[in-house]
């Protein structure tokens, strides 16, 4: 059984879809036979690094925004993305065509299409599996033989006749209460303070950065650390914080073998975001024994199980929870994050279930779909479509 596992993101950006790329390949490499196909870093016996066009190529700073001016930005970024994917895809077909791999798992969805729009050419036809790291419902998910949800609630809205459920991980020998911090010294945080870490993009449009701020900003003995990737949002999101939060506010990007050390000088994790697929710092911060203050969402409460949850829409909501929060409520928290991440999210438990899965997948059958009349009558009328569209062009 030969997997192969895909993602353009990886050793560009380290946000928790890379981060999850990174931990699966390290968690099974000894156990099964699995190659690791990345956008960036460094090449290696089983790990190949693929060429491609990055999101943050100079190239593609001058991407124009053909949508509403409050989501430029948004938009960009998802332009920027779908280059790096589709450039990283057609560059990977070479050596995955050379691999004769069982298995190709994908993370992005235009590399899902791109590789299962070209099976075709495969010695023998792999099973292409999709991690839907998206929450895309079934309707829209990418052409694929299997699907990876990520929780119960976006395995309800998934083409359940192929999708199949593994939530994301935690390293607890490294994620854990008695990891030991020099980081509030480092950063001349007062021993005494009372701390919150926000972990995610710097950024207006998904983790709301603006939003933490704001709210944290009107409780005078609270510090923020805000630890997370910068974008052309971050800028003006950094001025925001220094005008109203001064020196009880610090910006920092970490690796993610250092975030460790940043949550452990935390007394609680709070995260902006209206909705999240899954959201590995939530899974983190349990781990580390920080209660997590986040969105009112089914998704979310399946995943954090216990925490504090609020409308993070509404104004003076995440204020008052922190300011109204009751101490032994807190305490309760800060027990209960690490048993359910023992639980629920340790690594060395899901290794077993991808092993598992993997070994089904591989076992099962697969080819390419027969020509019948459905699919001729649909070609057939996706051509004229094309051809109807180039003539009113012209």
């Amino acid at each position: 059984m030969r997997i192969a596992l895909l993602c353009a993101g990886l050793g560009h950006v380290n946000r928790g879809h890379e981060v999850f790329a990174r931990g699966l390949f390290d968690l099974l490499c000894d156990s099964a036979d699995i190659t690791l196909f990345k956008g960036g870093g460094v090449s290696g016996a089983r790990e190949h690094v693929i060429a491609n066009l990055p999101r943050r190529a100079a190239c593609l700073e001058h991407i124009h925004a053909t949508g509403s001016p409050n989501w430029a930005e948004a938009i960009r970024e998802h332009e920027r993305c779908r280059i790096e994917a589709l450039t990283f895809a057609y560059a990977a077909l070479q050596p995955l065509l050379e691999g004769d791999f069982d298995i190709i798992h994908c993370l992005e969805r235009e590399v899902c299409e791109v590789i299962h729009q070209h099976r075709h050419l495969f010695r023998r036809i792999p099973r292409i599996v999709f991690s839907n790291g998206g929450a895309i419902p079934a309707r829209d998910l990418p052409p694929c033989d299997f699907v990876q949800e990520h929780s119960a609630y976006n395995l309800q809205r998934s083409a359940r006749h192929k999708a199949f459920l593994i939530p994301h991980g935690v390293d607890l020998t490294r994620f854990h209460p008695a990891v030991r911090s020099d980081f509030r010294a480092c950063h001349g945080i007062p021993a005494d303070a009372f701390v919150a870490i926000s972990v995610g993009t710097i950024c207006y449009w998904h983790k709301r950065m603006d939003y933490v701020i704001r709210e944290l900003a009107a409780l005078p003995a609270v510090h923020l650390i805000i630890a997370g990737q910068e974008n052309e949002d971050s800028a003006a999101i950094k001025a925001l914080g220094q005008q109203l939060m001064g020196g009880r506010i610090l910006f920092t990007t970490l690796s993610h073998d250092e975030l460790p050390q940043a949550y452990a000088a935390a007394d609680v994790f709070v995260l902006g975001s209206l909705f999240e697929t899954f959201g590995i710092a939530y899974i983190e911060a349990l781990a580390m024994g920080l209660p997590v203050i986040c969105t009112e969402h089914p998704n979310q409460r399946a995943i954090v199980q216990e925490g504090i949850f609020i409308d993070m829409e509404q104004p003076g909501a995440l204020t008052a929870a922190l300011r109204d929060a009751d101490p032994a409520r807190l305490a309760a928290l800060r027990t209960r994050g690490p048993e359910i991440a023992r639980r629920d999210y340790d690594l060395q438990v899901l290794r077993e279930q991808y092993l598992a899965h993997y070994r089904r997948i591989a076992a099962s059958p697969v080819g390419l779909p027969p020509w019948t009349l459905r699919r001729r009558i649909g070609a057939n009328l996706r051509n004229l479509l094309r051809r109807a569209t180039r003539a009113f062009d012209a």
